[in-house]
């Protein structure tokens, strides 16, 4: 028997967990949306078995996932809780960890509902339903944050079942880490387009733009209202990260006519080459 799964909000991750998890044909997909256009279309391209504008019948499952931008994702949860039986297990998508933790466990407080936080590390520019991928997750790692005594391992084998590495970490040093290997380029690429966009010679700059340009600003296309939520949830951590990264800029400047730049750079070119070589 097939082990039902709602997934809230079918765009480009729901989307794409859902085809994955649809495909190893050990899963069937409940798709919760708030329209009936956008559910026909999802399963047209494989992402949900059936759907639903009610969010109630997300109790059809044992597993839920909301996969809703950060800012939605807990007040969907205040109005999921009451049609859930015990014993259910929620699990979000967010990329921010820690206020949505500490948010379920106040909502959660009373209730036999259990909540895993998940957070699948793969995405793209591109949003919505229409550009989910079922092998997005292949590959990737999916972090999974336990709360107090949540069933982690059903949580980390639906990840896994999508082709996703695991592994589990508390909330504050998910946030901590993915400030600085996250967050910190998506602001670090706004910045970086902004000093041209603010110039008046823009319109030369734009002429002259190296492949480098695009390749460090490339997650600047990506949704900037998802990223305003995503930057806004987790500025603390963040804000550590932008101090840190000046630091290293304010180092950088100071070796520019210094015979350790050479040695600077060779550093950082052999610390990140295997990293990326061995994915």
């Amino acid at each position: 028997m097939k082990i039902p799964v709602a997934i809230i909000g079918v765009g480009l991750i729901g989307g794409s967990l859902g085809q994955a998890l649809r495909r190893t044909g050990k899963y069937r997909v409940i798709g919760i949306g708030r329209q009936r256009s956008k559910l026909r279309q999802a399963r047209r391209l494989g992402a949900i078995d059936e759907g639903s504008l009610r969010l109630a019948d997300a109790a059809k499952a044992k597993i839920i996932v909301i996969g809703a931008p950060v800012d939605d994702i807990l007040p969907l949860a205040r109005r999921l809780l009451p049609h859930l039986r015990p014993g259910s297990i929620v699990t979000d998508v967010g990329s921010v960890k820690q206020p949505i933790v500490d948010g379920f466990a106040r909502l959660a407080a009373k209730s036999k509902i259990l909540f895993v936080g998940s957070h699948p590390l793969a995405g793209s520019h591109k949003t919505g339903v229409k550009a989910a991928n079922p092998n997005l997750f292949r590959g990737s790692t999916c972090v999974v944050v336990r709360v107090g005594k949540a069933p982690v391992n059903a949580i980390a084998g639906l990840w896994k079942a999508v082709g996703a590495r695991v592994r589990t970490m508390s909330a504050a040093d998910h946030d901590a880490a993915v400030a600085l290997t996250s967050h910190l380029p998506h602001a670090m690429a706004h910045a970086l387009v902004h000093v041209i966009a603010g110039r008046r010679d823009r319109n030369v700059l734009t002429t002259l733009l190296a492949g480098s340009f695009r390749d460090m600003t490339r997650v600047a296309s990506s949704d900037p209202e998802q990223w305003a939520q995503i930057l806004r949830a987790n500025a603390p951590a963040l804000t550590r990260a932008l101090a840190q990264f000046r630091r290293e800029l304010n180092r950088l400047e100071a070796q520019l006519r210094s015979p350790r730049l050479r040695s600077h750079l060779r550093h950082s070119h052999n610390f990140r080459r295997p990293l990326f070589n061995a994915l």
